[in-house]
């Protein structure tokens, strides 16, 4: 009985060992990477998921992908959450290359697209089988960047009187573009709606957006996250 004990406290010793060793090899190739650093510091309870989620991927590489698609909207999420407070350079670097990599899977034959600017609609979208992997970090990192400027040193949201005109300006410009059809962005969720000019629209909205003068452009951004 007591070699059986013995043995046991052995096997059990060796489980959590391996299971730290596991999880502190996670840990350390996540680490390599800026955006994982600052959730570590900001936002613990994604990083301590994404660690997790990090080992089953290490033990089966074929849910690479899968990883790569649950990271992405964890951090998006995250980062969606912060832009409010985020600084002037770090919202308008995020939302430049929101819109190159929109444009990227606005040549996708599906709703990728759309599923990028809605991910709450219809989940979010294959990032990891249409963007390249140098492409992922770089906007991980500036969602990171978001992440960090908004605990570090949050910028106030802005007066919603400052930003009305130039609100009314895009919605404006829109409508005479699109007509009605510009509605559709309100609709989203819509099983009917036509995803792909929804994705056409958001785009166009955005780029008139980042028109604006940069201190413009970054306050709308934050003030529209207060929108319901």
């Amino acid at each position: 009985m007591k070699w059986v004990v013995i043995i046991l406290v052995v096997v059990v010793v060796g489980a959590v060992g391996a299971y730290w060793y596991e999880g502190y090899r996670a840990e350390s190739a996540l680490l390599e990477q800026p955006v994982y650093r600052v959730l570590r510091k900001h936002e613990p309870a994604v990083y301590d998921k994404l660690v997790a989620e990090y080992k089953t991927f290490q033990r089966d590489e074929s849910s690479r992908d899968a990883f790569i698609n649950l990271a992405n909207s964890e951090i998006n999420l995250a980062a969606t959450q912060s832009l409010a407070h985020a600084s002037q350079g770090a919202v308008l670097a995020l939302v430049q290359d929101m819109l190159v990599t929109a444009r990227k899977l606005q040549k996708a034959p599906d709703d990728t697209c759309f599923r990028y600017w809605f991910p709450l609609v219809s989940g979010p979208p294959d990032v990891a089988k249409y963007i390249e992997p140098a492409a992922q970090a770089h906007t991980l990192d500036l969602m990171g960047e978001v992440i960090r400027t908004a605990a570090e040193a949050p910028v106030p949201l802005p007066d919603p009187e400052t930003v009305k005109d130039n609100l009314a300006k895009v919605i404006n410009e829109t409508y005479e573009q699109y007509g009605s059809d510009a509605q559709m962005i309100a609709h989203a969720d819509d099983p009917q709606v036509d995803r792909a000019k929804v994705c056409t629209i958001t785009l166009s909205v955005y780029d008139r957006i980042m028109g604006l003068q940069p201190a413009d452009s970054s306050a709308l951004i934050r003030s529209m996250t207060q929108i319901r």
